[in-house]
């Protein structure tokens, strides 16, 4: 019977069985009645429609209503894509890590000639270690000769040594230094000139008629032994972290005292390495930017453990003895190491601090 057939249309397009209670849902009879009276018509109204079921149900015809299937939840089709963030690029390539030995302030000097020894031991680390890379902070030698805290007319004046022994000690120093280096550790070798070689130049500079007589064998000392020395106050980059011997500032004056890693921090764009105050700090300078953090680090001081040098015998010095071995990966200091004196003595020396190690 046609009404039968369109209420099984009605409730396979999910409208309610008549027997099934709905908040909202209209029953597929109600919608057949709305369509039959809408399209056949003839005069029927909804209930005439209803009784044509009851008819239909008396000869043994009756909607399925197993044709009526619940709704299940869709989940629904998000209107914008979530784009999903790329992987981080591979920052630690190991191909990219530069390590270096660092060498803060020696201070040899000819009346101290034990500090030659120090030289020594530190490349004998160096060739143990196979690092590729040395720097020399500066201050490797007094030159206490050139000196302008003392008049050469004062007592303390005349007990300078000559310049030609401050510049043997300096050779001597070199021959120490490769003394201990094995013949197969070939390392690239710099010095950033300290405030106490650049004595030297300007004692030349004050005295015109010395120009090159001093510098001259102090630069040609360096080449023969595979040293390169860049000027007092430059900065070398090397991994794109910087090494001088003392970070200057707006007025061309080296920085020094309890804030100077802060102070140097908050000018720097790279990393820093420096010697000048024979103590030893790491402080991390917070960044906005790429470059989240620049790092300052003081290296402390290369003398014997427990030296002072004399302009400092009563002062609250705190120094630390000692070399840095770190390694730099594109700027940052991604692993440093601060390797005491007496440890480099003990592994190192002749004097037999070795043999007790």
């Amino acid at each position: 019977m046609a009404a039968v057939e369109l209420v099984n249309q009605c409730l396979t397009e999910g409208f309610l069985p008549q027997f099934l209670p709905g908040v909202g849902n209209r029953t597929a009879v109600a919608v057949a009645a709305e369509r039959w009276v809408k399209e056949d018509g003839a005069g029927i109204t909804h209930d005439g429609f209803k009784r044509m079921l009851l008819r239909a149900k008396s000869e043994g015809l009756e909607p399925d209503w197993t044709l009526y299937k619940r709704d299940r939840y869709q989940q629904p089709v998000a209107k914008a894509q979530v784009v999903q963030e790329p992987p981080p690029p591979r920052f630690f390539d190991d191909n990219d890590i530069v390590r270096v030995l660092v060498i803060p302030d020696r201070h040899n000097d000819p009346r101290a000639e034990h500090r030659l020894a120090v030289s020594t031991w530190i490349a004998r680390y160096g060739s143990d270690h196979r690092i590729p890379n040395v720097v020399d902070l500066g201050d490797a030698v007094t030159m206490d000769s050139v000196s302008r805290h003392d008049k050469n007319d004062t007592l303390r004046g005349r007990m300078k040594p000559p310049i030609k022994a401050d510049l043997d000690n300096h050779l001597q120093m070199l021959q120490a230094f490769e003394r201990g280096r094995l013949s197969d550790w070939k390392p690239k070798m710099i010095r950033t000139r300290g405030n106490h070689e650049q004595r030297l130049f300007e004692f030349e500079n004050q005295h015109p008629e010395n120009e090159g007589t001093h510098t001259h064998r102090y630069m040609q000392d360096m080449l023969q032994f595979g040293w390169r020395e860049r000027p007092y106050g430059e900065i070398v980059y090397i991994g794109g972290c910087g090494f001088t011997h003392a970070p200057f500032n707006g007025l061309g004056k080296s920085m020094g005292g309890k804030t100077a890693t802060h102070r140097a921090g908050g000018l720097l764009c790279e990393s820093l390495v420096h010697g000048h105050t024979h103590s030893y700090e790491v402080h991390n300078a917070a960044k906005l930017g790429p470059t989240d953090r620049v790092t300052v680090v003081q290296a402390g001081c290369a003398l014997p453990e427990g030296e002072v040098e004399h302009y400092a015998s009563h002062n609250p010095t705190g120094w630390s003895y000692g070399i840095v071995d770190m390694t730099v990966q594109h700027g940052a200091i991604i692993d440093i190491a601060f390797v005491s004196m007496r440890r480099i003595r003990n592994l190192y020396s002749d004097d037999g601090a070795d043999t007790r190690a």
